[in-house]
């Protein structure tokens, strides 16, 4: 059976840079583990500005 053309709506948006993190994007964007971007993630919160704050003095 083919495709529906007329559901044409994006399945998924893109993550607002105001949401958390995930732990698989944060993990993805930095190059780590999963399980050290949980624990990154578990100590420092989910906010994406503190985490990015941290990894940017991390990588300093």
């Amino acid at each position: 059976m083919a495709d529906d053309k007329s559901k044409t709506k994006q399945d998924r948006k893109p993550a607002s840079g105001e949401e958390p993190y995930d732990v698989a994007a944060f993990a993805k964007k930095y190059g780590i583990p999963p399980s050290e971007a949980a624990t990154i993630i578990k100590r420092y919160g989910p906010s994406r500005k503190k985490l990015d704050a941290h990894m940017a003095s991390r990588n300093a």
